[in-house]
């Protein structure tokens, strides 16, 4: 029978339950999951994260021509090593926020991707989704050792059918690096060369790059990880090539690196390298596009621009910092006036980011809507476009452009209202959400949380009544109320008023009420196409247990009691959901 007959067969069925290969049934309002999974490639059971690598697209940051050289060649120094040292090294090059530790990442990786001897990538960025959890990143290097090492994929493909537990995280994180990693470029050395050592010195030369530990989501994983990778270059198991890791010097790191294990680690401190002939040339490079492209404003205005007068004031308020730098340079070229811009910030008495900071937003109007719009864009899960911001927080387009617009040195507003709107640097997040430093633009997660929370009920009740919410703001409500919540709700003695209790209550009834099952399908159907590795159930467990610990009302309490229930008795495939409740 073809298959359009036997969905024909189905159209009016309800409670039907098929097996065999059968992915997902929807009969009616009931959603009933049996069988396997159907097979697929090596991309789709890996399911890199290729916005995470050296090659993805959008604003990605390099080193100018002819700047950093002295720290990428002690860099390089330190991952080629010598050519009769076949150990495997780990360099771990480390610096404060803004010193350009993801620049000089994406350089080197570059460089040796344009040898051929770059293995894989990955490129963490707080607030960005999969590329802020450890989770992603041993399938999406595995997945780049199947392009970049020959006879790897089948390896690594042969792993998995073995053991398909190494897609989940149910597994250790040295386990599916063993299995997904190592064992592949092991293996496939062994097959290709009976003479080990010769191929064990060439694959020693091969490299992985990993910026931004600190970006990473998950600290203790992320810990666990560093001390897996020190172990095994120190030879209680084996590295099969050299590996680049950045990060700032957080404590969870600082702790490994400064373990007994780390035999093999090379430091590179960034403020160990003067930066400041560097940050100079920078600064000439784009001055003088700025004023090329407003000569006819600044045709009387002398070059150089800006002298050398205060081109020197401009490198002591930097310091080694080039975050300050290209923040800097955002704001004088995207005034009308760049060089009455320029002579403002040297008046003004700016000297280090966090103050350029308060420069810009000083500026900004702090309207209602501003203060939702940017707020959003501090906590979302990941970077999201105008389009989905206005449809999210019920505003226009225009409007959220706009106010956008007034930020737009720090923040970075694509021309195309379909691609994300990102911040310049991470730095900027946790300016706004440390009070100590942002004082009268704090931003308050966990008020924001609770906030969005609430747009992303509001949306979901406002979609149609269906067997699933579609499009990608439904879907990112549907699956990050709860998550929100939980974090909304996090800290102890956070004040919430009885208005914004009473709304999540009245919204989560009437989801329940009203949407219970399109809710819950919607779910069902994306963990089932492993789209989305998403524990319902267990979120809400986490969350009734965090909200039984704040001060809520009872009431919120006994909801989420319903909702916990409304989940259990909706789950068919115990197989598949054990990890669901």
């Amino acid at each position: 029978m073809e298959s359009s007959s036997r969905a024909a067969l189905l159209q009016h069925a309800n409670g039907t339950t098929i097996s065999g290969r059968a992915q997902l049934i929807a009969a009616g309002r009931d959603v009933v999951l049996h069988g396997p999974l159907p097979a697929a490639g090596t991309s789709n059971l890996l399911r890199p994260v290729s916005n995470a690598t050296h090659t993805r697209a959008g604003h990605v940051a390099r080193c100018d021509p002819g700047t950093r050289l002295e720290v990428i060649a002690k860099i390089r120094q330190r991952l080629d090593g010598h050519d009769n040292d076949n150990r495997a090294v780990v360099c771990w090059l480390n610096g404060p926020a803004g010193y350009g530790k993801s620049t000089l990442a994406q350089t080197i990786a570059e460089c040796y991707a344009a040898e051929g001897r770059l293995l894989g990538s990955f490129f963490f960025l707080r607030g960005a989704g999969e590329r802020s959890r450890i989770s992603r990143l041993i399938p999406t290097l595995a997945h780049q050792i199947s392009l970049t090492v020959p006879g790897a994929k089948l390896l690594i493909e042969s792993a998995i059918e073995d053991e398909p537990a190494l897609l989940e995280s149910t597994l250790s994180l040295a386990h599916r690096l063993q299995r997904l990693i190592i064992e592949p470029i092991w293996l496939n050395t062994s097959q290709l060369s009976s003479s080990s050592r010769s191929v064990s010195r060439s694959l020693n030369k091969k490299i992985v790059v990993i910026d931004g530990l600190d970006e990473c989501d998950d600290k203790a994983q992320m810990a666990h990880f560093i001390d897996i990778l020190l172990s095994a270059s120190s030879g209680e198991t084996h590295l099969p090539f050299q590996i680049l890791l950045t990060s700032r010097v957080e404590e969870h790191i600082r702790k490994k690196f400064d373990s007994s294990k780390a035999r093999f680690l090379h430091r590179l401190e960034l403020q160990n390298f003067d930066a400041r002939w560097d940050i100079q040339r920078h600064f000439r490079r784009e001055f003088d596009c700025i004023y090329d492209q407003n000569w006819r404003i600044m045709q009387r205005i002398p070059k150089p621009w800006p002298s050398a007068r205060d081109l020197v004031a401009l490198l002591n308020k930097a310091g080694s910092s080039f975050a300050f730098a290209t923040t800097l340079i955002q704001c004088v070229g995207g005034d009308r006036m760049p060089h009455q811009a320029l002579q403002k910030l040297l008046a003004s008495g700016v000297n280090g980011l966090d103050s350029l900071y308060e420069q810009v937003l000083s500026s900004a109007s702090w309207t209602e809507h501003f203060c939702q719009i940017l707020g959003t864009i501090m906590i979302l899960e990941d970077n999201k476009s105008v389009s989905f911001l206005s449809s999210l927080l019920s505003l226009q387009h225009e409007e959220v452009i706009c106010e956008l617009l007034q930020t737009q040195s720090v923040i970075k507003i694509p021309g195309d209202d379909n691609e994300p709107v990102m911040l310049y640097h991470t730095s900027l997040r946790d300016f706004l959400t440390i009070k100590s430093r942002s004082k009268q633009y704090f931003i308050d997660p966990p008020l924001q949380h609770l906030h969005l929370a609430i747009h992303c009920l509001k949306h979901l009740a406002e979609c149609p009544s269906k067997d699933f919410f579609e499009g990608d703001v439904a879907h990112y409500a549907c699956f990050n109320w709860p998550h929100h919540i939980l974090l909304g709700f996090q800290r102890q003695q956070l004040y919430v008023d009885e208005t914004m209790m009473s709304s999540l209550e009245t919204l989560i009834e009437k989801l329940l009420t009203f949407q219970g099952n399109t809710w819950y399908n919607t779910i069902l159907r994306f963990i089932s196409s492993q789209l989305l590795q998403f524990s319902n159930g267990h979120h809400m467990l986490n969350m009734y247990k965090t909200l039984q610990g704040s001060i809520v009302t009872q009431n919120l309490i006994k909801i989420f009691q319903q909702v916990i229930d409304f989940c259990k008795v909706r789950v068919y495939n115990q197989d598949i959901f054990t990890n669901l409740l």
